[in-house]
Order: structure tokens, then C-alpha cells, then sequence
């Protein structure tokens, strides 16, 4: 964004096309216009400094091109930029806006005084206050321009009861610093509150900024991503799955190198981290997207904080592609004791109704079997894909609690939830086999004969076909009887009747946690969960490790299709802290 070797004053005819749409609502849009303005006049290095949450002072001090003083007082008429020359240049803007632009809107509502220092020259001061100029003249300073702003909204005092508490405007303004830095990662930003130092970023890389902006906790657990797809280049960083965040404050957008909201890229970042993070829970990332001109409306947003892609489906199927092949090269797994701040532990049933049964922690029965333990030939688990992903070799300890599979790779800990693991596993060989073989059903020796409830029944009349798709051969057998023939081949060994149940109650709730998931999505994780080895089972040695064996070929191998770990890893290094053997 840097502005060149000078700044001319634009042309009256291409002034008058030009519709200023700043819109001075809080301290952070006057911020935001202000270091846009010292980006455009090729700034490498900003110092924002504000007092009051910015109501009583901003003040914004840059090292960019500054405007002479013979041309600065028309400047604040007819604003002025190095890009544009004449009308026609204004369609070829490449630039955030033009240097005194914002000036006039921000004079009207407070009190403004700009500093302004060519190099070898002396400086013009020039003061504007509820927009009328009081005066120009010489000031001393060093080369480039400072801009203050003083009692903002002094003459508006509906829009200022209007305004957030102090400590909201003051995170606004750093968020909006945060996001412009990110946007010139090669130049110094530093933000100050009433003197304190809040935010200092060095130049640096792109790369760089990001992982410094997403934070140590998520730089060290965070994939770098470049890819050039059909619609363009994309970039940036990616936290992984473990640091998944309950906001979406650490998701960041450019599109061609200007910050942006976009409910769109928002979209499909989540869906690329579909199934690898809870649904209540958000990717971490810092995502650059560069179109062509031609490809994007940066004039949809008064304030461009929005913009609008020609196109959109393309655009998104490009990003949830790019983004989902970068998290499938690298191993997901879980490691002890990185976790995000906010992190909480999550409820025992968030991946599925099974593991509300699992054993609580201080009963008496806590490793008693309910049921006799499942063999190795219990289940067939291992067909399926071959995955490519790094896989550490594990080998199985024990069970702790009938609920995880203990196990040791090389000199550290892992622990695997049963449940979930195997839940991928169905997951994905019932996917795989219905594209290979088409349906796996098991015929039942007996038919079952079952009364619905009056909800299940009226479900059962739209799912008919998606559950024959699946391997259940249903019919019905009266007004709200149903006798079921055959079901899905991996539940052969379950409770025939509970199965079908359980996938019509995940069914009937179409506001529940897969409700924006496909019908036959759905179905199949209901099937898989409701199939799937429960916590309490207790798990023979050949089981658990013909289970480690299937997980290790799953294309996503360390998550459940809820988003929650199938397996965690303690490091030595950890546990020997545990036991104070090392500091």
C-alpha cells in the first residue's frame, strides 16, 4: 500500500467523483481511517496513541509522504492520494482510500489538528475543529505526519451515549489495530493507552505476524497454508483442531490485502474443519485471499469492511478444499498440556449418547464390566481405507475405566477414547462401503416387530429410503408398527431393535447438533454412534488393538465425526514434571 514518491492533489473533476463514506460511529473507525491514510502514504512505521478509550484523544504519528504545504489546506477540500491522476484513475484504486480523505467527516465530530513534514522542509501545522480550519502555520517535528484528534463526538452528545463501555471501545480499536497490522506485516505498528504500551509489532513477514497476532499458545500448534486454486491465491496460517476457540475472535480475512468481514470465508473455514472440531467450537486462522480486481466489490460496505465475490460457490470450494488438504497432511493428534485458555472441560455426552454411560469418576465400580468383554471378533473393524497420515506406533497397555484404551508410544503416554475411535472408524467403512459395494445389509433370523412413538412414526415416513441406503429393511406393519427385517452389516452384533430406535431419536430434532448436515450424513453418523463400542464396554487385548489397527487407516484418524479427540498424548517430558523429575 505504499503511496510512492509524493502525494498530488487531485484534480477537481475527480474529487467531485469521489463519495467519501467514512462513517464515524466510535474511536475505532477514526483509527482505522487515520492508518489507512499513513499505509496509503507509504508508512513503515505508526505509533497510534489513545486516552480515554479514545474519546478524549487519538493521536496517529507515521513516517509516510506527507502533503506540501503550499497544497495542504486544499488537500482538506479535495482529497489527495499518489495513485490517481485523473476521473478514469479512480477505477484502477489499488490503495485503502486518499491521504486528508477521512479529515472532514472526523473535523465535523471532534477536534482535529494534522502536523505534516516534507523531508528538507519545514512543516505546516493546520488546526480543524467541529470542521471549520482556525489556522496554518509552521511547526517543528520530525519527516512524515501526525494527526490528532481530541474530544471526539464534543458536539454530538446523542452519538456518544451511543458508545460501548470504555474497555469495549478500547478492544475495538485493538482488534481494528490487529487487523490493518496484519495487512502490513512489513511495516512497525505500536499502540499505546494512556501511555501504556498495549500492542508492539516489528516488520516482518506475513507468516510471521500472523502466527504473532494468533498468539504463542496457537503459533505452536499452527500449519502454514498457500495454495492457487481456480479463483485465485490463498495463504495463511491454521491453528490445528486442539485449538479450536469458543468465539471466533482468532479468525482473521484479507482479500487482497484489505481486512475484511466475510460471512463466506467464515463459512468455509468452518466447513473445511468439519467433523475435526466440535461444532460448538471454532477454527483458529489467519486466511489471505488474493482475486482479481474484477473478482471482488470492495465498495458493498461504507466502511469496506465487507466485500462481495462474483464467484462464490467457486470461491468457497476452493477455500474448503485447500484449507481441508493442509490439516489431512500433517497428523491431528492431541498433545498434553497444550490446550487453549478458554478451553473447558466438555460435558461426558458432547460426542454422542453413548458416552453418557460411561462410568463417573470416584464410584465404586469404576473398571467392573456391565457386559462380558468383547472379544476380538466382536466387531468387524478392519476393513477400510489405507490413510497416508503419519500414524505413531502404539502399543496397548490396558483399559482404564471400560472407557480408554491405554497405550505407549515410544517414552510417552496415549490415551484413546473407545468410543470415539471406533465411532470414526464405522464412520468412514460405511461411507466407503455403500461407494464401493452399495448396501451391506445383515438379514435378521427373526424379524422384530416394534411400536413407534407417535414422533418416531412420522419421522420413519420421510427416512424410508434413506434408511434402506443404509442396510435397514424396515415396513410397515400397522398405523404406528413397524417390523424390521435386516439392518446395516457393522451393527449385526448390537441390539437390533435399540439401533434402529436410537438413529430415529438423533432423527427427529432437526434444530440439533447435525441439524445443517445432510440427511444421509446424519444417518450414517447416527448408525456409526449408535453401533459403535459404548464406554463401559470392556475391550479384550486382540479387541483393542484390531480397533488402534482400523483407526490407524481412517482418512481422519484423530477425531470422532463429533469434532472430539479419539486419542491424547502425554509427553515423558510432562509426566516427569508430574513426579518433580524435571523443573
Amino acid at each position: 500500500m505504499s503511496a510512492g514518491p509524493g502525494i498530488q492533489v487531485l484534480p477537481q473533476s475527480a474529487a467531485e467523483r469521489i463519495a467519501a463514506g467514512e462513517v464515524v460511529d466510535r474511536p475505532a473507525s477514526v483509527v482505522k481511517e487515520l492508518v489507512e491514510n499513513s499505509l496509503d502514504a507509504g508508512a513503515r512505521r505508526i505509533v497510534i496513541e489513545i486516552g480515554g478509550a479514545g474519546q478524549r484523544l487519538i493521536r496517529i504519528s507515521d513516517d509516510g509522504v506527507g502533503i506540501p504545504g503550499s497544497e495542504v489546506s486544499l488537500a482538506f477540500q479535495r482529497f489527495a492520494t499518489s495513485k490517481i491522476r485523473t476521473a478514469e484513475d479512480l477505477r484502477h484504486v489499488h490503495t485503502y482510500g486518499f491521504r486528508g480523505e477521512a479529515l472532514p467527516s472526523i473535523a465535523a465530530v471532534a477536534r482535529v489538528q494534522m502536523v505534516t513534514r516534507i523531508q528538507g522542509a519545514d512543516a505546516v501545522k493546520i488546526v480543524i475543529a467541529g470542521g471549520a480550519q482556525h489556522g496554518v502555520g509552521p511547526a517543528s517535528g520530525p519527516p512524515g505526519t501526525t494527526v490528532s484528534v481530541e474530544d471526539l463526538f464534543f458536539n454530538t452528545p446523542a452519538r456518544r451515549r451511543f458508545l460501548k463501555s470504555p474497555a469495549r471501545e478500547g478492544a475495538v480499536i485493538i482488534e481494528t489495530v490487529v487487523a490493518l497490522a496484519l495487512a502490513a506485516p512489513e511495516v512497525a505498528f505500536r499502540l499505546t493507552d494512556e501511555g501504556q504500551e498495549v500492542l508492539w509489532f516489528p516488520p516482518e513477514s506475513f507468516v510471521g505476524r500472523a502466527r504473532r497476532v494468533l498468539g504463542p499458545e496457537v503459533a505452536a500448534h499452527a500449519l502454514e497454508f498457500s495454495a492457487i486454486a481456480a479463483t485465485g491465491t490463498l495463504g495463511g496460517v491454521l491453528g490445528t483442531p486442539q485449538m479450536a476457540q469458543r468465539r471466533r475472535t482468532h479468525q482473521w480475512f484479507l482479500v487482497n490485502n484489505r481486512p475484511v468481514r466475510s460471512p463466506l470465508l467464515a463459512r468455509a473455514l468452518t466447513q473445511a474443519y468439519h467433523t475435526l472440531i466440535p461444532e460448538d467450537r471454532h477454527p483458529a486462522a489467519v486466511l489471505s485471499v488474493r482475486l482479481a480486481p474484477e473478482d471482488v466489490d470492495a465498495n458493498v460496505h461504507p466502511r469496506k469492511a465487507e466485500v462481495r465475490f462474483v464467484r462464490e460457490r467457486q470461491l468457497f470450494e476452493d477455500v474448503e478444499r485447500e484449507v481441508r488438504r493442509t490439516l489431512q497432511r500433517v497428523p491431528l493428534l492431541h498433545v498434553i498440556p497444550a490446550q487453549p485458555q478458554d478451553a473447558a472441560p466438555r460435558a461426558a455426552g458432547a460426542g454422542g449418547r453413548e458416552d453418557a454411560t460411561a462410568p463417573a469418576g470416584g464410584t465404586g465400580d469404576l473398571g467392573t464390566p456391565r457386559h462380558a468383554p468383547l472379544t476380538g471378533d466382536a466387531l468387524e473393524i478392519t476393513d477400510g481405507p489405507s490413510s497416508d497420515l503419519p500414524w505413531p506406533p502404539i502399543r496397548v497397555i490396558g483399559q482404564l475405566a471400560l472407557t480408554y484404551i491405554v497405550g505407549q508410544s515410544g517414552k510417552d503416554l496415549v490415551l484413546i477414547d473407545q468410543h470415539a475411535a471406533h465411532e470414526r472408524v464405522l464412520f468412514e467403512q460405511l461411507i466407503a462401503r455403500r461407494a464401493r459395494e452399495g448396501v451391506q445389509a445383515q438379514g435378521l433370523v427373526t424379524p422384530i416387530v416394534l411400536d413407534l412413538a407417535p414422533q418416531e412414526a412420522a419421522v420413519l415416513t420421510d427416512l424410508e429410503a434413506p434408511l434402506r441406503s443404509l442396510g435397514f429393511d424396515v415396513e410397515l406393519f400397522g398405523p404406528k408398527t413397524v417390523r424390521l427385517m435386516a439392518v446395516p452389516a457393522i451393527a449385526g452384533d448390537r441390539a437390533p431393535g435399540e439401533v434402529f430406535r436410537a438413529c430415529l431419536r438423533d432423527l427427529q430434532d432437526d434444530r440439533g447438533r447435525h441439524a445443517g448436515r445432510s440427511l444421509e450424513e446424519r444417518l450414517t453418523i447416527a448408525t456409526a454412534c449408535h453401533t459403535a463400542v459404548r464406554a463401559g464396554d470392556a475391550l479384550d487385548p486382540t479387541m483393542m488393538a484390531g480397533l488402534l489397527d482400523a483407526l490407524s487407516r481412517a482418512a481422519d484418524p484423530f477425531s470422532c465425526f463429533h469434532g472430539r479427540p479419539t486419542m491424547v498424548r502425554v509427553r515423558a517430558t510432562e509426566i516427569e514434571r508430574w513426579f518433580y523429575r524435571r523443573g
